[in-house]
């Protein structure tokens, strides 16, 4: 096979092309942005099987090179995260276990998601799509009954729970749009932690009612989601100006760890609690075929212990739960 250095060199090549395109213009550039949404494990066959003729040809470098390269593809672009050798050590400061799941339309059963909070210690629950398709408001309060003694905040879909009072909540809506994030504060252990819970939009690759309306392109629809994403990004970045302590993000991004809001709220100083205490792939959606991770619990002035999404279907999404412990 003559070809396979150049197919090999190709492959790696575009992967590396496509993963550093994907970080720089995922939420600037339409076209990007509608090809980061496949799933890239779909090419993840190319290298092994590179990798298979090579050593079937006894062409053991090249064999080895396609592994590599099927390696750092799985965890550069499909969002591996590999185990940490230097987890598990002791650590000081207050736990703080947090819990988000997209509920689907209010579609999560109350007393089965109650009874997961229980089983796993939550202390923080945040739930995005608590509407359900008739905009009926009253799913978080069915959750709230299924929690006695739990505090609650709501803004249109968005409900924050907590097992302590929440001193305060309001609503952060965005420069040019109805999108807000819901922000609660609360004490934990003598300390003031801030709770932002968000569900950004989806790309729109299928028009709504108002798209066929007005006619918007695939471009137009597209751009205009990301427009409110790029302003999400600097409503984080005002929030963490405005409060010094510990603060949590949690929520359905509808983006994936390898794309350019992933880097954003990196360079804002927050931390991906999956990357940081996770092990695996930690997809999230589908929950019954899982292809992708969008959910997050990114935090700062917290150490990320453990991170991972639960197995139990309680959605069309999986929770992800997020073991922290505030710094000392």
């Amino acid at each position: 096979m003559r070809r396979l250095p150049a197919l090999s060199l190709l492959f790696a090549a575009l992967a590396l092309a496509g993963g550093l395109l994907a970080r720089a213009h995922s939420e600037t550039c339409w076209w990007v942005a509608v090809l980061d949404l496949v799933p890239p494990q779909a090419l993840l066959p190319v290298p092994l099987l590179l990798a298979w003729r090579a050593s079937g040809r006894r062409r053991w470098g090249w064999a080895a090179f396609n592994v590599a390269v099927a390696l750092a593809f799985t965890v550069g672009q499909v969002g591996a995260v590999l185990p940490d050798r230097l987890a598990g050590a002791a650590q000081r400061g207050a736990p703080l276990r947090v819990l988000t799941l997209n509920a689907n339309f209010a579609g999560a059963d109350p007393t089965r998601l109650a009874a997961l909070v229980r089983q796993e210690r939550v202390d923080v629950l945040t739930l995005q799509e608590t509407l359900d398709r008739g905009r009926d408001a009253g799913y978080g309060a069915r959750v709230q009954a299924a929690l006695p003694g739990w505090s609650l905040a709501r803004h249109d879909e968005l409900v924050t729970l907590a097992r302590w009072p929440l001193r305060e909540s309001r609503a952060v809506t965005f420069p040019s749009s109805p999108h807000a994030v819901l922000v609660t504060s609360l004490e934990v252990a003598g300390r003031d932690v801030t709770v932002v819970n968000t569900h950004l939009p989806t790309l729109a690759l299928l028009p709504s009612p108002s798209d066929t309306r007005l006619r918007r392109t695939l471009p137009q629809r597209v751009a205009r989601r990301l427009t409110v994403r790029r302003e999400f990004v600097g409503v984080v970045a005002g929030l963490l100006r405005g409060a010094p302590g510990p603060l949590i993000l949690a929520g359905d991004l509808n983006a994936p760890p390898r794309g350019e809001l992933h880097a954003r709220l990196h360079a804002l100083g927050l931390t991906d609690a999956f990357q940081a205490g996770g092990t695996g792939l930690g997809f999230t959606h589908h929950a019954r075929f899982g292809h992708s991770r969008i959910d997050y619990v990114w935090a700062r002035g917290v150490q990320a212990e453990r991170a991972l999404a639960l197995p139990d279907v309680l959605s069309d999404h999986r929770a992800v739960l997020a073991e922290l412990r505030l710094a000392p």
